[in-house]
Order: C-alpha cells, then structure tokens, then sequence
C-alpha cells in the first residue's frame, strides 16, 4: 500500500530509502544474469533522534542530513518509508461493489475506525478478499496517516535532491524483503529496533495487523551495563557476542536480559494468540512462522527463547530471499548490517515487483 505514487514518466530507477529515528538508510538493487545485486547502499547515522513515535521534530536537521546524502551519493528518485507509530492499520467490511466505488464507501465510514475523519487523512486500501469468502461484502485492509504527516513528509524533500517516487510503511516494505515471492501463507513478522519493537502478520502479501511494543535492543544493553557495572559500550559488546544464552562464563549477563526478554516474549504471545484466535475475521489462516529481523535479531538464542513452548517455526529472515540466491550471489553486507536494511531493500524491491 502506497500513500504515494509519482506519474508514470518518473519511471526511472530509485534507491529504496528508509528514514528511522537515528538514521537514514539507502540501497540500490540492480538486475543481474540471476537475480538482483547491489549496485551501492549507506548509511548515514543521525547525531541525535530526529524522529520521536514517528513524528519529526527537527525538521532542518533531518532535511539538511538528506540533503547531504543525496549529494553524497547523488540521489534523484527514491521510495521512501513512513512511520508506523502515526499510522492506523484497519479490516473493513463493506458491501460488495465495483472496484471505482471502493474509495469513496471507505471515506464515508473510516471515522467509524480511526480517530480523524476522512478529510483529515490520507490513506490506501487493499481489496483483501477476492470474492471466496463473502458474498455480499469484501473486506478491505486499510492503511492511513493523518494528512498533516504526509504533507510534513513531502515538505521534507523539497529542495532536497530527492524526488520520492512513493511513500510505503515499513512494514509492508519489509514483508516485501523478507517474505519469499510467491507464498500466499500467513507470517508473523518481529522487527526489534533499537526502542521500538514492531510486530505485523502478513497474509497472501499483505500486511493485516500491526503493533508496536516499546521493548528494543537498547533497553537490554542498558540492563546489561546496569547490572554488571559497566560502560554502555562494554555492555553493547558482550550482549552482541554472548547473547542470550544460559550458562555464559559471564555471570550475571542472562539475568540482566532475560526479564526483558520474557516481558517481550509475553506480549508477543498476546499479539499471536489474539490473531490464532481471531483470524477468521481478518482474513487469514494460522500463523505458519514468525520471522525474526531487525537488530536485535542478531541476538544470539532470542529465536529459541521466542520458539519455546510453541508449537510455530521461529526463525531469523533472509533479507536477500527475494533478491538472488546465496549461492548465485553473496551480497556485500554482513548479516548483522542486512538486518537494519531490510525496509530499504523492500523498498528497492518495488522497481522490480510492477508496483
């Protein structure tokens, strides 16, 4: 679902570009003999947060650091990620009609679920029922911001360098990334940044419900440092090579995370059982796998200690799975960096899906 999509002479190629609150990410993906590669990517890191719950406010810091990066690396055209934190996620049922009238019956009841009125938003839609399930009703997945978001974020670029070519959540860019092309199944997805923990179930490609969780990597790391006495940066470092596994030389180092962890495990489980429980209403089938990505995917043993007592795979994502094979191409990012690019490469990805 796109919030944006520029006309269609502005065909050209674009970067996927992801703007998070510390930082500004970039990937170009290029076709090859197989598949994709990557043609160039950076990172421009963000002397202090810039975006705070998903609303700017610095927005001449952030505007000159884009600036410096398209000048950098010479950027015209990009697909650009929105915030989730100011975003309404939605299933509507509406009566069964042709596809032209489908705007219009939504703008008439979405204050009947979201909090500003249809004037007052912007939004995208989704027919996520093709006719199988209703006969008289469709259900629609429907996506929105308020307006004042969307227009501060093209206010953003002007004068940047950067044409947006369209404006996508990060997390249907990120199922596009993570989840192989092709599988209509339905997936948790647990992006843990480093404050925010972002959690969606993707079903036949789209993305059906969404939540955040104020759970994320630097809460554990400042566990650690609290708990053993000692820097930041030294907690950051053993947290990254010992991870989350019982019995470590290190004493104190699981006990530090572990209540952390369990309380972002319960609340996962929440998330999980109300969708197993509910999903007949939304659309989808059961939860075949949850897919673990973002930074603290790194962690070591955090995909085991999520996979206990459930009875659903529990694995790390492939940001690559859609872009070649590893044994055809291995791509020039380490795990730990790909992670923390996989919006960016689900938004590079839109060049090459039709969309």
């Amino acid at each position: 679902m796109s919030f944006f999509i520029a006309p269609k002479f502005l065909s050209m190629p674009a970067v996927g570009l992801d703007i998070s609150a510390d930082a500004a990410r970039f990937i170009e993906l290029e076709p090859s003999g197989k598949g994709l590669r990557v043609s160039r990517y950076a990172t421009k890191k963000f002397p202090e947060m810039f975006i705070e719950k998903g609303k700017v406010h610095e927005n001449k810091k952030l505007k000159d650091a884009i600036t410096e990066l398209a000048s950098e690396h010479k950027l015209s055209f990009a697909n650009v990620s929105l915030p989730e934190e100011q975003a309404y996620l939605v299933n509507i049922q509406i009566p069964r009609m042709e596809l032209s009238g489908v705007r219009d019956a939504i703008e008439f009841r979405l204050e009947e679920y979201i909090p500003i009125s249809g004037a007052d938003a912007v939004f995208d839609y989704v027919v996520a029922d093709a006719g199988s399930r209703h006969k008289d009703t469709m259900d629609i997945v429907v996506s929105a911001l308020p307006r004042v978001i969307v227009e501060e974020y093209f206010e953003l670029f002007r004068d940047t360098g950067i044409t947006p070519k369209s404006f996508e959540f990060e997390s249907q860019a990120m199922a596009r990334a993570i989840i192989p092309k092709g599988d209509n199944g339905t997936f948790l997805v647990v992006d843990m940044g480093k404050i925010v923990t972002d959690v969606f179930v993707c079903v036949n490609g789209i993305v059906q419900f969404s939540a955040s969780l104020d759970i994320g990597g630097h809460f554990l790391t400042q566990a650690i440092s609290k708990a053993l006495g000692i820097t930041y940066e030294e907690a950051e470092a053993l947290k990254a090579k010992h991870g989350l596994i019982s019995g470590t030389k290190v004493d104190g180092l699981y006990d530090a995370m572990e209540s952390i962890v369990a309380d972002l495990r319960a609340r996962l489980m929440r998330h999980y059982s109300y969708w197993q429980t509910h999903h007949g209403e939304k659309g989808g089938g059961n939860i075949e796998y949850i897919y673990l990505t973002g930074g603290g995917a790194n962690l070591k043993g955090l995909s085991e200690y999520i996979a206990a007592g459930i009875d659903v795979k529990v694995e790390v994502a492939n940001p690559w799975v859609n872009v070649a094979k590893f044994e055809d191409y291995v791509p020039p990012l380490s795990q730990s960096e790909s992670h923390g690019y996989v919006t960016a490469i689900g938004l590079a990805l839109r060049n090459t899906s039709g969309e």
